[in-house]
């Protein structure tokens, strides 16, 4: 659990939780676009989808954990700074 607290490790961990929870939506929607009607097919496509989908959400949602984190490191050297100028 001591690599949960780092936020920025657990990208591939939510990555694969994202394209586990995909698969079944994705599964039924390869359904909708495919003529063929093989199940090899299906669960390739369907496996590919919910990982490249899985991706795009991983990405933004640490994209803005990110800009979070960038943000709050900002303010904290803005408030160094102003301490350090006032003790000079």
């Amino acid at each position: 659990m001591k690599q949960f607290k780092n936020i920025e490790s657990v990208g591939w961990v939510f990555w694969s939780i994202c394209t586990i929870l995909l698969l079944i939506p994705n599964y039924f929607l390869s359904g909708l676009l495919l003529y063929d009607n093989s199940i090899g097919v299906h669960i390739g496509l369907t496996v590919g989808m919910s990982a490249v989908i899985g991706a795009v959400i991983a990405w933004v949602v640490n994209e803005i954990l990110y800009r979070i984190n960038l943000a709050k490191h900002k303010e904290i050297r803005k408030k160094e700074r102003k301490k350090k100028k006032k003790s000079s």
